[in-house]
């Protein structure tokens, strides 16, 4: 096939090539940049950027920090149990009427005194240690377990950032490679057009080009259609408005082989079964469990409480008659220097023992044991799918290499049958429904050539995220 300026097709097809290996801004991109309002910057994304975006603002990281905050605020709680309590109380008041002053008094008096005085104490549970260390050490391990748990969501969020964002890009270069083809029907169309007016040509082989320029024509609607629904997808992981012009950079992707090491999938097991932080995260959830456990268990301890108090009172009688004769005659120290001069320290030991706590502990032991059950099968589960993971990454890296050579293979040959049909139909020996043929496997070779590349990368990545490193390292 040649273009109405006489380009080989084969030369037209080196620069669409170059095009998707270099890499370009995405075509509809650029359509939108160029129709975004003036002084409106649209916003230029790479891979890279995008992902970096993804880690601070996507939802799943957000909510991992604020579980793994919540879990450190239950770290400082767990402390409580080592502090000693501490109260104190003070007060001031009047009393007027006519209680009786003594017991020996029958007749009733006419008083109005002032009492004030304070009380301060604390106390400090000496087994309180024995009952608050497993929970502070439940406490730890959780906040480590959530921890591990926000780096592997990280991770996971940004192996889906990235299978988002080239999938945009391949659906970018699908869209290339669909108007091209569709350029090229047109210039045939165009060629046959005149050729049938001088006669060279029957109607019937322009009617099946108009056919196949309109079927071409359909393509790069879906092709349109899906590259917009990809970068709506990507968007919205990254918190970005859909309605905003966002340029996409398409990466340098890399088509070199990993080496062997990487298809050892039992030796990949081993390692992502030492790596990955999920299954870290569950065999510590295991051992909070166990910690909740003995803390239940301590739960009827009993208390051995050692105690301090300092209290102090003051009266000071305003009036106290009887019989209309006041029995105050003496002076009276002011309250203030009462309490201040007169105070009284208590210091006790005391043991105590509720009954209770036997059927609240026995409670809170068996929910610990169901709960330490529940996290050993987790731990199992995470385990085999560690296994499946690798397995599964291994394999399908497997078909993308795979896939590189036959598209590699495939695509030479379909455009060594396209110019030789394509020469073969200029002078006559070959029919219009051959040509259009040999330009449909083209096409088709293509797009999956392109489909290969872009999922090679993604099977490294892939990789990377299943033995439980980031999907952004480079594999040796």
């Amino acid at each position: 096939m040649r273009l109405a300026q006489g380009i080989p097709f084969r030369v037209w097809w080196l620069v669409a090539a170059g095009w998707l290996i270099a890499g370009h801004s995405t075509r509809v991109a650029a359509a939108q940049a160029s129709a975004a309002p003036t002084g409106q910057a649209p916003v230029t994304l790479t891979l890279d950027s995008a992902i970096a975006l993804a880690l601070r603002v996507a939802t799943p990281v957000q909510q991992g920090r604020f579980a793994a905050a919540n879990a450190g605020t239950e770290v400082t709680r767990s402390y409580a149990g080592l502090l000693p309590s501490v109260g104190g109380t003070a007060g001031r008041a009047v009393t007027t009427g006519n209680p009786l002053v003594g017991s020996r008094a029958m007749a009733p008096w006419d008083t109005r005194f002032e009492t004030m005085g304070y009380q301060l104490s604390t106390s400090l549970n000496l087994l309180g240690g024995l009952m608050a260390y497993p929970g502070i050490r439940a406490a730890q391990y959780t906040k480590q377990a959530y921890g591990l748990t926000l780096a592997r969501t990280e991770q996971s969020v940004a192996l889906d950032v990235s299978q988002a964002y080239l999938q945009a890009v391949l659906d970018s270069q699908l869209v290339t490679l669909a108007t091209q083809n569709v350029d090229v029907s047109r210039q045939r169309v165009g060629q046959l057009s005149e050729l049938v007016r001088l006669g060279k040509r029957p109607p019937a082989d322009l009617y099946r080009a108009q056919a196949q320029q309109s079927a071409d024509e359909s393509a790069v609607f879906d092709a349109d259609n899906r590259l917009r629904s990809d970068q709506i997808a990507l968007l919205q992981r990254i918190h970005i408005d859909p309605q905003e012009t966002v340029v996409l950079v398409p990466p340098q992707l890399d088509t070199t082989l990993l080496g062997p090491a990487y298809r050892d999938t039992a030796a990949l097991v081993s390692e992502a079964l030492r790596q990955r932080l999920d299954l870290r995260s569950a065999q510590t959830e295991i051992d909070a469990t166990r910690w909740g456990i003995r803390r239940a268990s301590n739960e009827d301890l009993p208390s051995l409480a050692i105690g301090f108090g300092l209290f102090s009172t003051g009266r000071v009688f305003d009036r106290a008659t009887q019989s209309g004769v006041n029995q105050v005659t003496l002076s009276q120290p002011s309250l203030a220097d009462q309490v201040g001069e007169q105070a009284t320290t208590v210091f006790s030991v005391g043991v105590g023992y509720n009954l209770f706590d036997l059927f609240r502990s026995r409670l809170d032991r068996q929910e610990a044991q169901v709960a330490y059950g529940s996290a050993q099968l987790a731990a199992g589960d995470v385990r085999r799918e560690v296994a499946g993971d690798v397995s599964q990454a291994v394999g399908e890296y497997g078909v993308a290499v795979n896939r590189l050579g036959s598209t590699a293979v495939g695509l030479s040959a379909a455009q060594a049958a396209f110019d030789l049909v394509s020469g073969r139909f200029e002078v006559g020996f070959s029919s219009i429904v051959e040509l259009l043929t040999a330009q449909a496997a083209l096409f088709q070779a293509q797009n999956l050539r392109a489909q290969a590349i872009v999922q090679l990368g993604l099977a490294k990545r892939a990789v990377a995220y299943s033995i439980g490193l980031q999907p952004t390292d480079q594999l040796p």
